[in-house]
């Protein structure tokens, strides 16, 4: 049996100030009062109640599962009162816009909340996260009437949102999509059918924001005529408990993991039109849609960090419970000091730590965007953001889904069986990878818009900021001169490479696709060893007389000597090309 989702307080604090050290956040008036004043209340609180409401909910919920039963969607026991308590206690406004009832923290220490509410129950912060998602497009597109009439519940929390893209013929592919929306007055009537839709319907709240991508009569084909609408499930009502609107529940998806989350497939229009009003501009619909993805896939990356945090903690405990195998002197062995367990679970808490300084720098940069005064700083913060958020999304998923299996070999054949949480969290952290645009898109993101379009400009100040980091470690003392020539080759092969790749760009359409994902995790694997460099470098000097910066330092050492090598690999498969990939008859496959 399994102990409840403890929060990583201590590594969560310093993550958050080393961002905002290495993105100069900190020296922001408002967030260093913030930081001093107010952060470590918020975190404890919220660790409090992931720990003691949300962790105990969640075996529930993978046993459960929701159920759709005559038009309603019912979600496991516990789910409706936590929700409840979690809004009313102010979680789902931590971030939020004052203006509309928020607190607005910033970015950097409410993604420490959500990292929480992930670790100890991805299925039930899977609902909140799109409401901030719908917040921000609201927020940024919304008419003045929109914004009025729909933030402050959203913020409040007592109506959540949902995002809805995917059509039955449509999956990545938008262009395809068929749902039209046809004017009614002041609003439009829309008409179609949306699949996979996340917390699409629930008992949790009274209504639901359905943000939904559809297509007026006459707009262009393809993404360029696509408008974003919203469609409440219930419409508004002064007096409260307004009628319900044309939206209705087909079915629930039966899946591998976040079974607790109402995967629903919605029918818009099924008699007289589902009523909603324009978002933004017409046919704008994309980029509008585009403010909500991003903040969605910082957040998938976070909820995988929270899993893969989780994964790094029943691993722990675990490996110190479970005896097997004898010492010299005949006595009984838990099985952390097998040397491969220490492997498994150093490399586990070395990717962990990784990515949450690569979340969390993301996070810090989307602040520094927002809040600099300088526009020169909030511009080349916004670029550093939109850099880091497909390496975000991309490998801190993939890496949530190594941990996640590294965490099931610890546990060993009890690891396999369903009722081991650490099943849960390995089948929960698999569609990391798939949500909010696959990873294929995130490599095509990052290399085709991030790096290419702007000639590597943006990449290159990420460089330099490793190698400034690198060059603060000392050689040959504690393992971590190894980390430092390491990075610093890194640094200069990725170099090389992006300017070969720019030099190329067009030569061939299917280089992008065929490197984009060694492209990615190159980057990604140089990138969270750069976050350790800045980590040892700070603990350095403390090392000798302080055990937690010795493990630092250790851990970092670590990294360098079984996470960077794969940096290696990767870049001798960027520079071989598109050749073994395209060359390859499709016959053969």
């Amino acid at each position: 049996m399994s102990t409840a989702y403890q929060a990583p307080l201590a590594a969560q604090r310093l993550a958050i100030d080393q961002a905002c050290r290495a993105t100069g956040l900190g020296a922001q008036p408002a967030v260093a009062e913030t930081l001093r004043d107010v952060a470590d209340a918020v975190l404890e609180g919220a660790a409090r109640f992931a720990g003691e409401v949300l962790s105990p909910l969640n075996p529930i919920g993978d046993r459960s599962a929701s159920r759709h039963d005559a038009g309603r969607v019912i979600t496991p026991p516990g789910f409706p009162d936590a929700y409840r308590r979690f809004w009313s206690d102010g979680w789902t406004s931590l971030g939020a816009p004052p203006e509309y009832g928020g607190q607005g923290l910033p970015l950097v220490v409410s993604a420490a909340a959500t990292e929480m509410w992930a670790g100890a129950n991805l299925s039930f912060a899977m609902c909140p996260e799109v409401a901030v998602g719908a917040i921000e497009a609201l927020r940024v597109h919304g008419s003045p009437a929109l914004r009025g009439a729909w933030l402050p519940h959203l913020v409040r929390g007592d109506w959540t949102a949902s995002m809805c893209l995917t059509e039955p013929q449509a999956g990545s592919d938008l262009s395809t999509l068929r749902t039209r929306a046809e004017p009614d007055g002041d609003t439009w009537r829309l008409f179609g059918r949306k699949i996979y839709i996340s917390w699409g319907d629930h008992d949790l709240a009274d209504n639901i924001v359905h943000l939904v991508l559809a297509r007026a009569r006459g707009a262009p084909e393809g993404t360029r005529g696509l408008s974003l609408f919203l469609v409440p499930k219930r419409l508004p009502d002064p007096a409260g408990g307004g009628p319900a609107n044309d939206v209705d529940v087909l079915s629930l998806e039966h899946k591998m993991g976040i079974r607790a989350s109402p995967t629903c497939a919605l029918a818009l229009g099924e008699r007289v039109g589902a009523r909603g009003w324009l978002v933004g501009e017409l046919n704008s619909g994309l980029a509008c849609m585009f403010t909500m993805m991003n903040h969605m896939r910082l957040g998938v990356g976070l909820h995988s960090l929270g899993l893969a945090e989780r994964a790094l903690q029943l691993a722990r405990e675990h490996a110190h419970t479970r005896r097997q195998g004898r010492t010299a002197a005949g006595a009984d062995r838990p099985i952390i000091e097998h040397a491969d367990v220490r492997r498994m679970l150093l490399t586990m808490k070395a990717l962990v730590h990784a990515a949450r300084g690569l979340c969390y720098t993301a996070a810090a940069s989307i602040d520094l965007a927002h809040g600099a005064a300088d526009g020169a700083a909030r511009s080349r913060a916004a670029n550093a953001a939109g850099l880091l958020t497909p390496l975000v999304k991309a490998w801190c998923s993939d890496l949530a889904v190594e941990v996640a299996s590294l965490g099931v070999q610890i546990h060993g054949g009890m690891g396999y069986i369903d009722d081991c949480e650490a099943s849960q969290i390995y089948r929960d952290a698999r569609i990391g990878p798939i949500f909010e645009g696959t990873n294929y898109i995130q490599a095509q993101d990052l290399l085709g818009r991030k790096v290419l379009r702007d000639r590597g400009a943006t990449l290159e100040a990420l460089i330099a900021d490793i190698e400034r980091s690198a060059d603060t470690l000392p050689l040959g003392e504690h393992g971590l001169g190894m980390l430092r020539t390491q990075l610093a080759r890194g640094c200069l092969g990725l170099r090389r490479a992006t300017r070969i790749l720019i030099d190329r760009d067009g030569d061939d359409p299917n280089l992008l696709g065929a490197i984009g994902h060694h492209f990615l995790q190159w980057l990604g694997t140089l990138a969270g060893g750069w976050q350790w460099a800045l980590t040892a470098a700070a603990a350095l000097p403390g090392a000798a007389r302080d055990p937690q910066a010795r493990a630092l330092v250790d851990t970092a050492s670590f990294y360098a000597a079984h996470v960077l090598p794969r940096a290696g690999m990767h870049e001798a498969i960027v520079n071989r090309g598109a050749g073994p990939v395209t060359d390859a008859a499709l016959a053969e496959l």
